[in-house]
This record gives structure tokens, sequence and C-alpha cells, in this order.
């Protein structure tokens, strides 16, 4: 067998798990229930973040937060300060894409 499965969950309340950890990419997998947040950090790699449920509130850079759908796919530059939580009823959901890997991208930059 070539390919390689990497099995998520079907939400129905708060997930966050990581699904993937090649170095070519990272992908994590995110539900937020109202009012749940991840921490702030800052992105350590190129971000796409692929909203698939729900919507997700994402502020920038301490910039006026936006409000994302499912649908949308957000592309977030290196070393941005990122705030994501879900401020709606409905049970927010996304992937995040690392690429590459932030150990690949730190050493890119050496």
């Amino acid at each position: 067998m070539l390919e390689k499965l990497y099995p998520f969950t079907i939400p129905q309340k708060k997930v966050i798990e990581q699904l993937v950890g090649d170095d070519e990419v990272m992908i994590n997998h995110i539900a937020l229930e109202k009012g749940d947040t991840v921490p702030i950090h800052f992105s350590d790699s190129n971000v796409y973040l692929i909203i698939v449920g729900g919507t997700i509130t994402f502020i920038f850079d301490d910039q006026e937060a936006n409000h994302h759908k499912k649908g949308s796919i957000v592309k977030v530059p290196f070393h941005t300060k990122m705030n994501i939580s879900n401020t709606h009823d409905e049970l927010g959901e996304f992937f995040i894409i690392k690429a590459p890997h932030p150990r690949k991208y730190k050493e890119s930059l050496i």
C-alpha cells in the first residue's frame, strides 16, 4: 500500500489533535465550542487555516477581528501573532496546515 491514512475525529465538542507531523507538512485539526480559544501565539511556518464548520474568529497582529465561515481558507504569514477563538453558537472546526513543518522551516532560516 503506497498511501498512508490519517483519520481525524468528526467532532461534536472541542477537539485538538495533531494529524500529520512529516518534514514537509504539519496538519492539525481543531474544533472549538462557543467561548473556546487557542492560546495566543506566533505562526512558526507558512500557515493555512481551512475552516470546515461554523465560524471562527481570528485576530492577527492586534488588528480588528475577522470572522471566517465554513468554506474559507486563510493564509497567515510567518511570525504573525494569532488569536483564534469561537465567539459563535455553532461548533467551529478548522484544519491548520503548516508547510514545511515548523522544525524544517526554522532550519531553512539558518
